[in-house]
């Protein structure tokens, strides 16, 4: 016969044991797979969306706060010979069924045609005025239906910031109705998102040209597309050929009587790059800032609300005087006059200051005097007929307006009625907005002296910039979580218990095979050649095992992806996860299942060849058994111990400190193992007389093997507690909610603004506005926009939401805690850190450690890297890590640096709240911040948000662990099934001694119940103390139900397989057992 021959048939022959094998392998390789296939699954998936949202878009350019014309997208087209699309992007909400439903929050986007270019559907995009396309997500939420109408609420845009000196905020919002004319799906562009992230946006799309009408703006846009087929840096060259002044919101006008050409700005102030550009470049430029102020004062007199601008001839305190000002006020030369004006800090924080001016010169009202070209363009303002029809961002006390002021403006609008020096003018009045409302240059024609601007000025200094969102969405997509690694590890003990399976079965499948090993090294087969049979041989139910896992593996993961898909949904906040099988995947796991099976099988064939034939069919010499003292010892030791670290740290300072807990359970476990120990060998050397009785019997036989007894209560104890302490161990985040250093600060509140409010909130008049009482504390938050790296995002993200407030507000109540710091992190005044400045203009920046470490994957001391408004880096070091806080997928820093680097943004829309005794309730907010579309949720809710996502892999390790414990028990079953044979001698004997099949059965069923009884005590014990701080919290509270749960899986299924295994013991011929004996 040959070897192969020899191989096939010992297969053949020993085949129902072999499937028993090949079922562990194939369990082990679908269990690993399955997790292979579920994180290609993910990724996929992410990448998919990734390509469903932004469609054709390879390319995006954006200007920050910025407008610009719609002709930039066509220019760029000719240029390039790429598409590109024109959007207007802004805030909004809806209210449906006459406020019955607000869904707040709405991204809003107006289109024409041409984005449809991106999709392929352009029709899709041809909506008619007051028509609306939302995308299936808002459709779900809203109940909105084709043919259905809503009231839309949007922030009005407009060329200059919000929060600009001196422009009302009175039309900071515009409201108009809408039908819905067709719901979008995702594959149609319906989640188009410039975001990376998975969940869907709540989009609307309306006519862009009916947008701008409704806006008050004509052909504008703010969000520019490009497709494929041009590179970033031919992109940038394009947009600097390509753009136009009314781009960067500049205006060049004429005066032919004055004979000059001036510079203004549509955001009333000229940013800082032109200004210094026209200085630098520009020969002759002379600088023109004017500013309104309440009043001019002198003895007593006043003249209200005019206008001063600057002249570059004076200097100091000097100060020039119209004749009509000087006669209003009857000033003479040499005389001191006090102007009172308002600063305008960020959030229209107003200050009333005055200054005083001693009087040089009383100029007539004509020629450059007379300009009214000196008053900046301020909407509102500017365009008003008369003073009583003004619109502006200050208090103006209409009843302090004369008839001679009404004159005056009705004859010369706002021309200044004093001068005095630019550089006193922008040292009281320059602001983050500029330091100029004009640059004029004399005798250079309009036409020059914008191929001037255009040549010198960069897009970036105005805040253009250039995004590769295609390559930056998949890149994120594919570096975010690890699916697979993470699902390996959460089946972790699933995936060793299978192994472990099938390690146990091949010893077992040995065990019946030992004395066919010892008769071929008998029969002169050497070592080397019997491991060559035994391999080749294991080959094949290796080989088999594998094939039959991988669709086995496909159906696991089926499973996994549904329940991701439903039940566990929070930890993707997505339901669109697809299966995507790769091959190399599918080798890979096979690779490892086959390394590891041919590793134990090699292991445990050495061991039996190292054995003379003669000694393999030997009976185990009885081991010689030590009193069990040193067990005790150590074993108390290490329960003393335990408690010791329990009551010394677990109640620190009043507190009870989980992690305490755990290095408890874990001490306690080993320390109740070796008092089992202990125990069993008292019970074996114990050489008094006992009272004979079937307990006594018992425990004789179990100390009789006490060695093998030990081991399989301690692999099961330790399974058991590893699953119920880890599964059950939840962060308890409300239990001190109240306290400034826990994760909501002591805030009760937590508020996200659709559209922004730009006043302070934390004013008397703010207060009243927004429904907040007096008594309450009020933190609010500026932000620029970026991608959401908390837990809840599945991408990797690299520029999340810059968020700033007034460090002082945290610092007085030592809000949150620290995990972790660096050394600039001041010790006593943390959050004040925030108001530093390092070298190289790095300013500090403090993140949830959850934000940095997975989010960022950084660590604190690391630096981020943003653009400003202006185009430069923006460098922020971590010098903190808060733990377990409400601004995960947050970066925070201080109002005054954020402003610097992004003096457009506009109001702020982020606001922390916190009322003495809770008296502050969702109505009252509600109320209050209606108009700009609150999503309001209490601290600890947010919270919770953010550790649903942790709860839900605990509850997966949960399920996986309690299976991997029945695979485990599954597996002792089968060591019960050989011992239970290998006992057979040992059972006849009990009958030849008179003892019937009925009680020795019950004996030995006892035997194996007494030791999964213990089994699942000496793990439950510890880890029920392990888990204490989320057992007994009330939001957990279904966490009890798990503790029976588990320990009847274990111990019924071990009776379960004892049972088996003692029926199929006593169907053997037990006389016969007992004479080969």
């Amino acid at each position: 016969m040959s070897i192969t021959k020899l191989i096939l048939k010992s297969a053949w022959h020993y085949r129902k044991l072999n499937l028993t094998i090949i079922f562990g392998i194939a369990l082990s390789t679908a269990i690993l797979v399955g997790a292979l296939i579920i994180g290609d699954s993910v990724k996929y998936s992410l990448q998919q969306i990734t390509v469903q949202r932004l469609g054709k878009t390879s390319q995006v350019i954006t200007a920050g706060e910025r407008l610009f014309g719609q002709q930039l997208a066509m220019e760029l087209a000719a240029k390039t010979g790429t598409q590109t699309a024109a959007l207007l992007r802004a805030n909004g909400f809806g209210v449906i069924d006459g406020g019955e439903l607000r869904i707040n929050q709405l991204a809003v986007w107006g289109v024409d045609a041409t984005i449809g270019n991106f999709a392929s559907y352009p029709e899709l995009f041809q909506l008619q005025n007051n028509e609306v396309a939302i995308n299936e997500n808002l459709a779900s939420l809203s109940g909105l239906k084709v043919g259905d109408e809503f009231l839309l609420r949007l922030n009005k845009l407009n060329t200059f910031p919000a929060n600009t000196p001196f422009v009302s905020e009175q039309e900071a919002t515009v409201s108009f109705r809408v039908s819905v004319a067709r719901i979008l799906k995702s594959e149609e562009l319906g989640n188009f998102n410039l975001q990376n992230i998975q969940s869907a946006p709540r989009n609307v799309f309306l006519n862009l040209d009916w947008l701008n009408e409704q806006m008050g703006l004509q052909q504008k846009a703010n969000v520019l597309l490009v497709a494929e087929g041009v590179s970033d840096a031919e992109l940038v060259q394009n947009l600097q050929q390509s753009w136009k002044l009314e781009d960067m919101n500049l205006e060049i006008r004429e005066n032919q009587a004055l004979n000059y050409t001036e510079l203004i700005s549509d955001r009333v102030f000229v940013e800082p790059a032109v200004e210094q550009y026209c200085l630098n470049k520009m020969p002759g430029s002379q600088v023109i800032f004017s500013y309104f102020i309440n009043e001019f004062i002198l003895n007593g007199k006043q003249t209200p609300y005019s206008f001063v601008s600057s002249d570059p001839k004076l200097t100091g305190n000097q100060m020039t005087v119209s004749k009509w000002l000087a006669e209003d006020l009857r000033v003479k030369l040499n005389d001191t006059v006090r102007l009172s004006y308002f600063e305008v800090g960020p959030l229209r924080r107003l200050v009333l200051k005055d200054t005083s001016f001693v009087v040089g010169q009383i100029y007539e009202l004509t020629g450059e005097k007379a300009d009214q070209n000196r008053m900046p363009v301020i909407p509102g303002l500017s365009d008003a007929d008369n003073c009583r029809d003004w619109k502006t961002g200050v208090p103006v006390d209409l009843k302090q307006i004369r008839p001679q002021d009404e004159a005056y403006w009705k004859e010369h609008k706002g021309t200044p009625k004093a001068f005095v020096s630019l550089e006193t003018a922008q040292k009281l009045w320059g602001n983050r907005f500029g330091q100029s409302t004009a640059i004029r240059v004399d005798g250079l024609q309009k036409t020059e002296f914008e191929k001037q601007l255009l040549a010198g000025l960069y897009p970036s200094q105005s805040g253009f910039e250039v995004k590769d969102v295609k390559t930056d969405g998949l890149t994120a997509a594919s570096g975010g979580t690890d699916f697979g690694g993470l699902f390996i590890g959460l089946s972790f003990f699933v995936l060793v218990a299978a192994v472990l399976l099938a390690f146990l079965l091949f010893k077992l499948y040995l065990g019946f095979r030992k004395t066919e090993i010892g008769t071929l090294t008998a029969l002169g087969f050497s070592f080397p050649a019997i491991r060559k049979l035994f391999v080749a041989e294991a080959s094949i139910f290796v080989l088999v095992g594998i094939l039959l896992g991988i669709p086995f593996s496909i159906f696991y993961n089926h499973l996994i992806l549904n329940a991701i898909n439903t039940i566990w949904v929070d930890i993707v906040r997505t339901s669109i996860v697809n299966i995507h099988i790769r091959p190399v995947s599918l080798i890979t796991g096979s690779l490892i299942i086959a390394v590891m099976s041919f590793t134990a099988i090699w292991f445990i064939l050495n061991r039996f060849l190292k054995n003379e034939a003669i000694a393999l069919q030997r009976k185990s010499v009885s081991e010689k058994v030590k009193s069990g003292k040193r067990s005790l010892w150590i074993g108390l030791a290490l329960i003393a111990l335990s408690f010791i670290i329990l009551f010394a740290k677990g109640f620190r300072s009043g507190e009870i400190n989980p992690e305490f807990f755990f290095i408890s359970g874990f001490g306690l476990l080993p320390g109740l193992i070796l008092i089992f120990d202990f125990w069993m060998q008292r019970f074996a050397v114990q050489e008094k007389a006992m009272h004979f009785s079937l307990r006594t019997m018992l425990l004789k036989r179990i100390a009789g093997e006490r060695r093998r007894n030990v081991m399989i209560v301690s692999f099961l104890s330790v399974g058991v507690f590893m699953v119920v302490s880890t599964g059950l161990n939840r962060k308890d985040l409300t239990s001190h909610a109240d306290l400034p250093s826990s994760g909501t600060g002591g805030y009760d509140w937590f508020v996200e603004t659709t559209m922004p409010v730009l006043f302070d909130a934390s004013s008397k008049q703010g207060r009243e506005d927004l429904n907040i009482p007096v008594t309450a504390e009020l933190v609010q938050f500026q932000s620029q926009p970026g991608d959401d790296a908390s837990c809840l995002n599945l991408n990797k993200i690299s520029r999340p939401r810059l968020i700033a407030c007034n460090p002082a507000a945290f610092d007085q109540r030592s809000a949150f805690t620290f995990a972790t710091r660096t050394d600039d992190l001041d010790a006593l005044h943390p959050w004040l850190t925030l108001n530093r400045k390092f070298a190289d203009d790095v300013i500090p920046a403090i993140a949830d450690q959850t934000v940095i470490q997975w989010g960022l994957m950084k660590k604190v001391g690391d630096t981020l890297v943003y653009k400003t408004e202006d185009g430069k880096d923006l460098k922020l070091k971590l010098v903190g890590g808060l733990a377990n806080s409400i601004f995960q997928g947050n970066v925070i820093i201080a109002e005054d640096h954020f402003n610097r680097a992004f003096p457009s943004v506009s109001g702020s829309n982020v606001f922390l709240i916190d009322a003495p005794d809770h008296t502050l309730t969702v109505e009252d907010l509600q109320t209050g911040m209606r108009n700009y579309g609150p999503e309001i949720s209490r601290t600890t809710d947010r919270l919770l948000a953010f550790y649903t996502v942790e709860n839900t892999y605990l509850n997966i390790f949960l399920m996986l662990g309690a299976l991997g414990l029945l695979i485990g028990t599954l597996g002792l079953g089968i060591l019960i099934f050989r011992i239970t044979f290998e006992q057979i001698p040992e059972y006849a004997l009990l009958l030849s001694l008179g003892f019937s099949k009925p009680i020795i059965q019950r004996l030995v069923m006892r035997e194996k119940l007494f030791l999964m009884t213990f089994s699942v005590l000496i793990g439950l014990i510890p880890a029920v103390l392990s888990a204490l701080p989320s057992l007994v919290s009330s939001l957990y509270s279904n966490l009890w139900v798990w503790l029976p749960a588990i320990s009847v899986l274990v111990i019924l299924s071990g009776a379960v397989f004892s049972f088996v295994a003692i029926r199929m013991a006593f169907r053997q011929n037990l006389v016969g057992a007992l004479r080969n004996d």
